[in-house]
């Protein structure tokens, strides 16, 4: 079981991180542009930054459950072409599904942070640099791929370590989504210590191989970004 919470962090952290890095890096790009509206939508981004982790998971039930939106939504598409949907209870049904329902749902809470880094590398950005681009005849996906990329590079750098950290520690999420279906080293550490298993000396060992992943990453923090 310690072996699968560990593969199972792993895959969360590597899984939250990717879905967090690209649509944090759109999101930001689309808000980077000017149109009506635009400090409101901003304002609206925030507003998962604000939820209890833990609602923020029951909030995910209501999405992913047999009887969710999800399972609405791909019944509503699939009926009209005769077939018949059978729903499935994603949280529970073990395996990836579980693991990326819980990595949907820690990039949705966390979604804006990596927006806001990603905000203020394109905001630091000077515009003589896009217009010497322009100069030189450069397509739009040039100007991303040679210019605005490039640049963005230290703040992508914050933005993984600093994710990366976090995305190990998770717990509530994948408490209320996976429970001991899919267990990650949070809840793994949680379910040996609280009774019945009170087990406190098998928790402490996991903390410990818990806390020397985290410490992989500061050290990565500390050498590439706070240096």
């Amino acid at each position: 079981v310690f072996q699968d919470a560990v593969v199972n962090t792993l895959f969360v952290a590597l899984i939250s991180l990717t879905l967090e890095l690209g649509v944090g890096l759109a999101v930001a790009l689309a808000l980077h542009t000017r149109f009506p509206g635009r400090g409101f939508v901003r304002t609206v981004m925030l507003v998962p930054l604000g939820v209890p982790t833990i609602v923020s998971g029951a909030v995910m039930l209501l999405l992913f459950s047999r009887s969710g939106y999800l399972n609405s939504l791909m019944a509503a598409l699939v009926d009209p072409l005769g077939q018949e949907f059978q729903g499935i209870n994603w949280t529970v049904a073990g395996g990836w599904r579980t693991l990326l329902t819980v990595s949907i749902a820690d990039m949705w809470k966390v979604l804006p942070v990596v927006t806001l880094i990603f905000l203020a590398g394109l905001q630091s950005i000077p515009e003589e640099v896009y217009e010497a681009a322009d100069v030189d005849g450069a397509t739009k996906w040039q100007r991303f791929a040679r210019v605005t990329l490039p640049l963005l590079i230290p703040y992508i750098t914050m933005a993984i370590i600093l994710r990366a950290i976090d995305a190990f520690r998770i717990f509530e999420l994948a408490l209320v989504l996976s429970g001991r279906v899919e267990p990650v080293l949070g809840t793994f550490i949680w379910n040996r210590y609280a009774p019945p298993t009170s087990d406190p000396f098998t928790s402490a060992a996991a903390s410990i191989v818990l806390f020397a992943m985290i410490m992989v990453f500061i050290v990565l923090y500390l050498r590439f970004v706070a240096s």
